[in-house]
């Protein structure tokens, strides 16, 4: 059985306008997006499209947006080190996004390198984008929190060799660190996202 919860252009919308950011979907892409059938058997799975107006699906931009009324923990905590880092900068990508909503037991406490044991299973790292994405649309939508205790690798390369982890999303919003490639932890491992 498939438990992936798929959100709408609309609901998407909905939340972009709640985190005030300006992005909406062309009459096209409302027309012809429709997920495909991903099939993974007991695997909450969520799935979100992003438009090709994307300019300010960034996480700079979602950092710096904050709104009055809009929950704190629908931030990004700040760390100064964040803003040279080009991952802050880089628009989500149009399209479908199918993220993991959990760790995969088996991946934490691994390097990022575990991330050759999942590509054949169809599997590959998300961004921090999308992670985010997934975390705020998440709770926008059913007021669920996910990664309140852990992180996952994310595919953005950050300064000093490190890559990107994000998650302990939290009341004071979401966590978005970097580690070197082995560093491990009890509390990192994958949220895979479903390879394109």
């Amino acid at each position: 059985m498939s438990l992936t919860i798929s959100l709408s252009p609309d609901e998407v919308e909905r939340g972009f306008r709640t985190l005030g950011l300006p992005c909406r979907f062309g009459a096209e892409e409302r027309a012809t997006r429709a997920p495909t059938d991903i099939v993974a058997s007991g695997i909450r799975i969520l799935a979100f499209p992003t438009p090709i107006d994307n300019a300010a699906l960034t996480l700079s931009y979602i950092k710096s947006v904050g709104r009055s009324g809009t929950p704190k923990q629908l931030s990004i905590f700040d760390h100064a080190w964040h803003a040279q880092e080009a991952f802050m900068h880089t628009p989500c990508p149009p399209g479908w996004h199918f993220i993991h909503m959990d760790i995969l037991q088996e991946s934490v406490n691994q390097p990022i390198n575990y991330l050759s044991r999942i590509i054949p299973l169809g599997w590959t790292l998300p961004s921090a984008i999308e992670v985010v994405l997934m975390l705020f649309l998440r709770y926008l939508t059913s007021a669920e929190q996910l990664l309140t205790r852990k992180h996952t690798w994310c595919s953005d390369p950050a300064s000093l060799g490190r890559f990107v982890t994000v998650g302990a999303f939290g009341k004071n919003g979401v966590f978005i660190s970097a580690h070197p490639t082995g560093y491990v932890s009890r509390g990192l491992g994958i949220c895979p996202k479903v390879a394109s």
